[in-house]
C-alpha cells in the first residue's frame, strides 16, 4: 500500500498518539477521519519501511514524508535503517531528505548534527551534508 502525502501526516499523528503525545483539535480531527486507524500502528510502520526498502517511494517528496512519519514512532530500532537511507540520499545528493533524516536521528538522541551548530535548517545544505557525512563516518 503506497501512502499519499496526507496519509503520511495521518500516520505521523497516529504514531504520536500511540506514544502518548498531546494533540490539538487539528491532529485529533485528522486521526478521526483517517482510514489508517483501521491498521495497527506496527503494521503501518512496517508498511512504510517496506515501501522505502522496495523503492515504492521513488519521489524525493514521498521519501522525505516517510522519513518524517517514521521518526514519530520513537522507535530507536530504526536507527540502522535511517543510516542506510542517509547513505542513499547522500549518494544521490538529495538535501531535503538528508535534512529530514538528520532530524529523525536527532529525535532518537543520535548525534547527527555537529555539537557546535546553532541552527538547523533545511537550506543549510553544505552544513547538513557535512554533518551527514560526519555522522556516518563516526557511527
Amino acid at each position: 500500500m503506497k501512502l499519499t502525502d496526507h496519509q503520511f501526516t495521518e500516520a505521523a499523528f497516529i504514531f504520536e498518539k500511540e506514544n502518548g503525545s498531546y494533540h490539538g483539535n487539528y491532529e485529533k480531527s485528522v486521526i478521526k477521519e483517517s482510514n489508517l486507524t483501521l491498521i495497527e500502528p506496527s503494521k503501518l510502520k512496517a508498511n512504510i519501511i517496506d515501501g522505502l526498502q522496495s523503492n515504492l517511494y521513488a519521489e524525493i517528496k514521498d521519501r522525505t514524508s516517510a522519513y518524517w512519519a517514521l521518526s514519530k514512532t520513537n522507535d530507536t530500532n530504526l536507527i540502522s535503517d535511517y543510516k542506510k537511507w542517509l547513505k542513499r540520499e547522500l549518494s544521490e545528493e538529495n538535501p531535503i531528505p538528508i535534512f529530514q533524516i538528520l532530524l529523525a536521528l536527532d529525535r532518537f538522541d543520535e548525534p547527527s548534527f555537529h555539537k557546535d551548530r546553532v541552527s538547523r535548517h533545511y537550506d543549510d545544505v553544505e552544513l547538513n551534508i557535512r554533518d551527514a557525512k560526519n555522522y556516518l563516518e563516526n557511527n
